[in-house]
Parts: structure tokens; C-alpha cells; sequence
């Protein structure tokens, strides 16, 4: 994306933000990043583009009008994503940069914290649960095929060895890294949580693994469903929580990809985890992590993860695995690989705008667009890791794990 301002002539503000923080509009603001260390441009409604930072513009915040202003001057991430998403806002050039001041931004919103907790009180986790998937997952699965990559369409990272791969290599070597730990074979049967729209069910099967899936998203159970019909493959596709999922059979690994976020509960996820698996099976676990539990800001809560989402905490999530049998046979931080993965993801989707626009709404591009370079940036700055993890269930067989 280009990060370089229009050639036309424009007015821009004769005082810049260190030499006359005061003297415009945008008083506030201007002090508040008089020292801002990410070159800026704020044009107001008026049409006068105020500098900020101490070089060339990296990008731009267009104010469209009174509403876009009085979000601006609050100082508060909240309200600035509410007017981006009623297009009381633009943002143009270098979609990363913006994100870097967050910190020095407000996001005090009570009521919407409070009742992420509250939810799972009146209704249930299970319930909170299906909401919550239901609303950031079930729409038309060509909406998130216009992000994914269109060869291996996985809704997690990829293992990345260089940073101009594409995102099919670093997904398929993600996919082989998986079969491999897992020592998977012809014949063994293999439960996924939250299986998505099949990239690794089609890699597995393809290699003689029998796939059973369960999910709580019915679009991408019916996507699944004719999926597995178009390829000739027999997937076992059950509408089910995990936390409510009953069966007598036990499998021979578990694969949860990205879903541990929706899960918080790690006493309850693992207690889980020791009915479904084989003695000396094995778990692939991974997800975006943080240090704090349910560390979110309002704009995710309110349009991308609603209920009580959450980060995995490594430190939480391990005292949880201690007090079990299992044991964790390997954990890798691999940040950047989620970083680079966010951008394609993020690059994909301003690449197909228009069709987004026209099939599913100006709104919904603008909170995706928002939510992936927001979250791409986060990886970048080190605000969020990325681990994955692999677990086993010790059985009669000593020598695994060794």
C-alpha cells in the first residue's frame, strides 16, 4: 500500500505539531502526539492536512465530518473504531503504522467489559459459547475465503522459514509439522475442534487419516459437508461444544488449531481432552497468547469475539496441564509466523474490498479490516506470541515421549 501523500495541492496547516500544538482544531491532539514518533497526517473536515511526527506522512486520518472529529479529540480507541466502521473515518497508507498509537489512547468501557463475564452467569458457558462463534463465524464461508489463502484455506497461522514464502507453503509445512509430531499413520482416527473450512482435514485424509470434527459453527458444518461430498471423503462432522461433546470413543490425537481462544476454561478444556484421547496419544494444541486473561479491547468484544474470549495464558494453561496426568512434550513460540500470516490475511482482504463491499457490506469490511492489521500489528510489536503446543497422554508405551 502506498504510504506516500497525494501529489495535488492541498492546504496543509502552517503550524506543525511540535511548533504550534495549540493554534489548531485539533489542540488536543496535537499535544497529546506532539512527540509522536510515527509520522502522521489528520485532515479535517475542512479539508487541511495537519503534520505530525517528525518526517514524511506514513499515513493518514481523514475526518469526514463533526462525528469523526469528536471521536478523534476523545482520545479514546473505542470511540475511533465506532467512527471508522460508520465511515466518519478513513484511514489511508501504511495500514500498520496507525496501531502503534494505541497505547497512548483510552479504552474505558465498562458496561461492555462487565458483560462478557455476565453472559456466561445468566445463559451458560456452553450458550455463551454458540453465541459468540455464531456471530464471528456464520456467515457465507466465501467471506472468509476472500482472506484466507485461496490454495490452503486455514483460519491459523503457518510456520513461516523465510518471509517472503506464501502463506500455502508455510501452511502445508505448518500441516506436515502436525501430522509429523503427532506420528500420525494410515488408519488412525483423529478428532479436530473447531476443523474450520478443511485445509487440514484435507491434508490428513488425503493421507489415509480418518477425520471427525466437531464445531458449534453450522456455516462451516454445512461448508464442511460439501466439501467432503465434492472430494469423495467420508469426514464425521458433529454440531457440538467441546465442553458438551459426549462419546465413548477415544482418538488417537486431538488437533485444536487456533480454537483454544474461545475456550478459557482450561480445567474444563483439559478434563475434556483425557476422555476423548488413546492412552499414548497426543494433542496439537496452538493459539495467539498473551500475559493476561481476557485481555481484550472493546472494538474485538463488541464486533469480532464476543463472550469471554480470550488469549491463551501460557502460565494458566500450564498449572492447569500439572494438575493432570498429561504431559507436554514440546512448546515453540512462533510469533512472527502469526504476524506474517495476519498481513497476508490482511493484504488478501483489501485486495478482494470490492467484492467484499458488494456481497457482504461496507460495514463488514471496515470491522475485518480494522481487526486483521490491528491484530497484525500486535504480533509485530510483541503485544501478543503465538504458541504451539504438543501434549500426551502417557499410556503402557515408555518410550513415548522420551
Amino acid at each position: 500500500m502506498s504510504t506516500t501523500s497525494t501529489t495535488q495541492e492541498r492546504p496543509v496547516a502552517t503550524a506543525t505539531a511540535t511548533s504550534g500544538a495549540g493554534n489548531f482544531l485539533l489542540g488536543k491532539v496535537a499535544q497529546h502526539f506532539a512527540n509522536s514518533p510515527v509520522s502522521f497526517e489528520i485532515r479535517t473536515p475542512d479539508g487541511v492536512f495537519h503534520p505530525f511526527g517528525p518526517g514524511p506522512a506514513e499515513f493518514r486520518v481523514l475526518l469526514h465530518n463533526a462525528a469523526g472529529q469528536r471521536a478523534l479529540t476523545s482520545l479514546d480507541e473505542g470511540r475511533f473504531a465506532e467512527a471508522y466502521l460508520a465511515g466518519d473515518i478513513d484511514l489511508e497508507g501504511d495500514m500498520l503504522k496507525p496501531f502503534a498509537l494505541r497505547s497512548g489512547m483510552g479504552d474505558s468501557h465498562l458496561v461492555t467489559y462487565l458483560w462478557r463475564f455476565v453472559q456466561p452467569l445468566l445463559f451458560g458457558q456452553v450458550k455463551t459459547n454458540r453465541a459468540a462463534i455464531s456471530s464471528h463465524y456464520d456467515i457465507d464461508p466465501k467471506f472468509f475465503l476472500s482472506l484466507l489463502d485461496p490454495i490452503t484455506p486455514c483460519y491459523t497461522q503457518g510456520v513461516y522459514e523465510s518471509d517472503d514464502e506464501g502463506l500455502d507453503v508455510a501452511t502445508t509445512r505448518k500441516f506436515q509439522y502436525c501430522f509429523d509430531q503427532l506420528g500420525l499413520k494410515a488408519g488412525d482416527h483423529i478428532l479436530e475442534i473447531g476443523p474450520g473450512w478443511g485445509a487440514w482435514f484435507e491434508f490428513a485424509s488425503a493421507r489415509g487419516v480418518k477425520c471427525t470434527g466437531i464445531s458449534i459453527s453450522q456455516a462451516s458444518i454445512d461448508f464442511l459437508k460439501g466439501r467432503a461430498k465434492e472430494l469423495g471423503r467420508d469426514w464425521e462432522l458433529i454440531f457440538s461444544d467441546l465442553l458438551a461433546y459426549k462419546t465413548d470413543r477415544k482418538y488417537d490425537a486431538i488437533v485444536i488449531m487456533g480454537v483454544i481462544e474461545h475456550l478459557p476454561q482450561y480445567d474444563k478444556v483439559l478434563a475434556k481432552f483425557q476422555e476423548l484421547i488413546k492412552p499414548n496419544g497426543k494433542i496439537f494444541l496452538d493459539g495467539s497468547a498473551c500475559t493476561k486473561k481476557y485481555e481484550l479491547s472493546s472494538f474485538m468484544v463488541k464486533y469480532i469475539y464476543p463472550g469471554n474470549h480470550s488469549f491463551l495464558v501460557l502460565h494458566d494453561f500450564l498449572d492447569k496441564l500439572a494438575q493432570t496426568p498429561m504431559k507436554m512434550l514440546e512448546c515453540y513460540s512462533d510469533r512472527w509466523s502469526y504476524y506474517l500470516t495476519f498481513r497476508q490475511w490482511a493484504i488478501n482482504f483489501d485486495n478482494n474490498k470490492d467484492f467484499v463491499i458488494k456481497n457482504f457490506g461496507e460495514f463488514n469490511y471496515r470491522r475485518f479490516r480494522l481487526y486483521l492489521w490491528g491484530a497484525a500489528y500486535e504480533f509485530y510489536g510483541r503485544s501478543l506470541e503465538c504458541y504451539r503446543l504438543i501434549l500426551h497422554m502417557p499410556g503402557d508405551d515408555f518410550s513415548v515421549g522420551r
